[in-house]
């Protein structure tokens, strides 16, 4: 690895450890994770989208852009395919079953992936990750939700859930389309504003991602056959089915490194919240988010050393 590439590294193993020690010295506890989490997917991220779309985007990648998320898409079903087989095999139950094919399927790219996407590409990569972001969300909030549901009898599609898909994060997306679709002036002040809190994005996920390891409890890790299933799955499995996608269809070279990078980010914050909503396995959801974020410091070096080959 370069020295830049050294220090990125470290710089995230740092950041992350002091959430780490803010959590074990409790000066963090839930409350704050909470106020960090709402914080940060509510205001801080839209305000990232909307600066970051239209500095980064142009018209034409625009024209493009909906190839790179139907290959995001077309991994992804792959990858419930897959996951869907396995938890069958396992015999999983429908509270089990549910939470394994979305935390197999789908990845946490917003909260980790956007630090890690930066870090490695700068703003640059920024809309491809975007572009991952949007087909992850859309059928995370559809197909992803119908699985979860079946922990809850009869509980299957549903508008409501559907309507999921507007979340702050795509809203902020849209605004920034607007902008540079029409392309209409921001005044200096917004734009260093939105600038400012765009900063904010990588020191404060890193720590609320160290606070979410502080938390790591072994109590909730059921079978160690579905952990390592799962860990397989979202760092092995998952971008090697991107590599291959794109030896078949070539994408620009960063679109194909970022898309890679985000497939192989942890397991995706929002299982845990949505299988607690129909009484499935939120405990074990949550654990194997923090256990694939802390293990996911490990994966950042191996796709340093992987670009090196692509």
């Amino acid at each position: 690895m370069t020295a830049s590439a050294t220090n990125t590294i470290i710089t995230l193993f740092v950041l992350t450890g002091l959430g780490v020690a803010l959590k074990r010295l409790k000066v963090t506890d839930l409350r704050i994770d909470n106020f960090l989490s709402v914080f940060l997917v509510t205001y801080v991220i839209p305000a990232n989208m909307v600066y970051t779309t239209y500095t980064n985007f142009t018209i034409d990648h625009l024209k493009v852009s909906y190839k790179g998320v139907l290959i995001a898409m077309a991994s992804m079903l792959m990858l419930i395919v897959i996951s869907l087989g396995l938890s069958r095999l396992r015999r999983h139950n429908n509270k089990r079953g549910g939470s394994f094919i979305a935390m197999g399927a789908f990845s946490n790219t917003i909260f980790i992936g956007l630090p890690i996407i930066t870090s490695l590409f700068g703003d640059a990569g920024v809309p491809y990750l975007l572009l991952y972001f949007l087909a992850n969300t859309i059928l995370f909030w559809s197909v992803g939700n119908y699985f979860l549901a079946k922990a809850k009898t009869g509980s299957t599609f549903s508008l409501g859930s559907l309507l999921k898909i507007i979340n702050p994060a795509i809203i902020g997306f849209l605004v920034g389309l607007l902008i540079l679709y029409y392309n209409i002036h921001i005044p200096a002040y917004l734009d260093s504003s939105l600038g400012y809190l765009k900063d904010l994005i990588t020191p404060l996920s890193l720590i609320y991602m160290g606070s979410m390891i502080g938390s790591l409890s072994f109590s909730n890790l059921g079978s160690p056959v579905d952990t390592v299933l799962i860990v397989l799955l979202r760092f092995l499995v998952s971008p090697v089915i991107v590599i291959l996608i794109f030896l078949v269809f070539p994408m620009p070279d960063l679109m194909e490194k970022v898309f890679v990078v985000c497939a192989g980010l942890p397991v995706m914050g929002s299982v845990s919240i949505v299988a607690g909503r129909y009484g499935g396995d939120a405990g074990y959801a949550s654990f194997m988010t923090a256990l694939t974020t802390f293990l996911s410091l490990f994966a950042i070096p191996l796709y340093f050393i992987m670009f090196r080959f692509l």
